[in-house]
C-alpha cells in the first residue's frame, strides 16, 4: 500500500499552484497574455478555485474564498467565470498526469504477479443543456435532449487509484476512450499492466491490439462469443488460436460461475501465471471501478459542475479525478495505520476508513494548506487529516451482492447519500 502518499501528491498540486503563473501551458490558445496585470482574481487563486472542489453555490464559494485567502475582498461569479475561461483544462490536466506518474514510478504500488491490475469501465456524465456543451459533447436519451459526456477510467483495483481519465462526446464508444488510455500506460511499460474489462469491450480488433501492444488482459465475454462459448461445454479452460494478416493470436477462454451465473473470461495469461480462481477473484475486484464512480458522482459531486461552458466542464472533470487519487492516497495511508492497529484483536471483519468522512476532511483543509508558507502549519494540517481518517474505521462486510441502480433521472448529482463537502 502507498505510505503518506497522500501528503505527498498533495504537497506536489500546491507547487504547481505556486508556480502557475510561469507555466507555458496555463493560459487558453489565443489569450497568452492573460493574468499578466495584477488583479484580485490572480492566476493562484483561479486555478486554486478550479482545483479545489466545494460545491457550494459559486457566490457562496468566492465570498468564503474572499475572506479566507484575500483580506475580505469578494469577487462576482461573473468575474471569475470570465477569468477562468483563460485557463487551460490541459493545464489543470497536468495536475493529474503528474499525480499518476509519480504513483506508478514512485508509489511502490501492489501488483498481482508484477501486474498492475486496471480496471477499465466507461460513464455518462450528465451536463447543462446549453448549446456549448450540447456540441461538444451531444445528447443521450430517447430523444437526444439531455446534454451527456462519455467519461473512462483507467483504475488500479488494488490501491484504488487512477492512472488516466479520459471525457469527450458521448458518441464515442467506450473501446474509443480504452484506445487512448492505453497511449497512456504504454508509456510507462504495457507489460505492466493487466487490463480487466466488462463484455462491452471484447472483440477481435481489441484483443489484437492490447496483444500486438504487449499488454495482458482480462475481458469478460458477452453472447455474441457464442461461436467460441459453445466450446466451452465440457471444459472450464481451453485455449484458441486464430490467423489474421499471418500472424497468430492465442487466448485462453474460462468458465466461471457468479453468482448464480455461469460467465466467460477471455485472457492472453498462460495457466502458470493466471489459476482458474485467480481469474474469477481478478474479475470480482473490477467491481471496484463501479465503485469509484460512485464517490465521484457522490462524495465529489463530480456533475454538479459550476460552469456551463466546455472549458469549465473539462476542467472541473480533470480537477475531480486529481483530488480523488489524493484523498484515496490519504485514505490508503489510514487502512495501513487501522491495520497495524487491529491485527491483534479479535474482529470478525477487518476495517476500512470511512471514505466520506476522510474526503469531508481532506478536501476543505487542502485549499487551507495551498494558501499557507508556514511548512510547519502545513505539517500540523496533514497530520490532522492522517489522524481524522484513521479516527473512524468501518467493517469490510465480505458476500455483499451489489444491484446495478436504474439509469439516471434529470438529476445532475445523486441525492440519496448525504455528500462529503456541503
Amino acid at each position: 500500500m502507498i505510505v503518506r502518499f497522500g501528503r505527498k501528491l498533495a504537497e506536489m498540486i500546491r507547487e504547481k499552484i505556486k508556480s502557475c503563473k510561469e507555466s507555458p501551458t496555463l493560459q487558453t490558445e489565443g489569450h497568452e497574455k492573460a493574468f499578466t496585470r495584477d488583479r484580485k482574481l490572480t492566476a493562484e487563486r483561479i486555478v486554486s478555485m478550479i482545483i479545489e472542489p466545494a460545491k457550494q453555490s459559486l457566490q457562496t464559494r468566492l465570498k468564503e474564498f474572499g475572506e479566507k485567502f484575500m483580506g475580505g475582498e469578494i469577487v462576482t461569479k461573473q468575474a471569475f467565470s470570465k477569468q477562468r475561461q483563460f485557463v487551460n483544462p490541459d493545464y489543470i490536466r497536468e495536475f493529474y498526469d503528474e499525480n499518476a506518474e509519480e504513483l506508478l514510478v514512485n508509489g511502490e504500488l501492489e501488483t498481482f504477479k508484477g501486474y498492475h491490475l486496471t480496471g477499465v469501465d466507461g460513464t455518462r456524465i450528465a451536463c447543462e443543456n446549453t448549446p456549448e456543451l450540447i456540441a461538444e459533447f451531444g445528447c443521450s436519451g430517447s430523444k437526444k435532449d439531455a446534454c451527456t459526456a462519455l467519461a473512462s477510467a483507467a483504475y488500479d483495483l488494488i490501491e484504488r487509484v487512477s492512472f488516466d481519465c479520459q471525457i469527450g462526446s458521448y458518441s464515442l464508444s467506450e473501446r474509443d476512450l480504452l484506445n487512448r488510455h492505453l497511449d497512456r500506460l504504454e508509456a510507462f511499460g504495457a507489460e505492466r499492466f493487466l487490463i480487466v474489462a466488462d463484455r462491452g469491450y471484447p472483440s477481435y480488433d481489441l484483443i489484437e491490439t492490447l496483444i500486438d501492444r504487449n499488454f495482458k488482459f482480462l475481458l469478460r465475454l458477452s453472447g455474441v462469443w457464442s461461436n467460441v462459448i459453445s466450446c466451452m461445454n465440457d471444459t472450464n479452460d481451453t485455449e484458441f488460436q486464430y490467423e489474421y494478416e499471418g500472424k497468430i493470436y492465442r487466448f485462453r477462454v474460462l468458465k466461471i460461475e457468479l453468482g448464480d451465473n455461469v460467465e466467460y473470461l477471455v485472457t492472453n495469461l498462460d495457466r502458470a501465471t493466471l489459476s482458474l480462481d485467480e481469474a474469477k477473484h481478478i474479475y470480482e475486484l473490477r467491481w471496484g471501478i463501479e465503485t469509484f464512480y460512485s464517490v465521484l458522482k457522490t462524495e465529489l459531486e463530480l456533475e454538479n459542475f459550476s460552469g456551463k461552458t466546455k472549458n469549465a466542464v473539462r476542467q472541473e472533470f480533470y480537477a475531480t479525478l486529481t483530488l480523488a487519487n489524493v484523498c484515496q492516497c490519504f485514505i490508503n495511508d489510514a487502512d495501513v495505520e487501522i491495520a497495524a492497529r487491529d491485527q491483534y484483536k479479535n474482529l470478525k471483519n477487518r476495517r476500512q476508513a470511512n471514505r466520506r468522512q476522510s474526503i469531508g476532511e481532506i478536501v476543505p483543509i487542502f485549499l487551507e494548506c495551498v494558501f499557507t508558507d508556514s511548512e510547519r502549519k502545513r505539517d500540523r494540517l496533514w497530520k490532522k487529516v492522517e489522524r481524522y481518517c484513521a479516527m473512524f474505521p468501518e467493517p469490510i462486510r465480505p458476500g455483499r451482492n451489489p444491484v446495478r441502480k436504474t439509469p439516471r433521472d434529470k438529476k445532475f448529482y445523486s441525492n440519496s447519500r448525504k455528500p462529503a463537502l456541503s
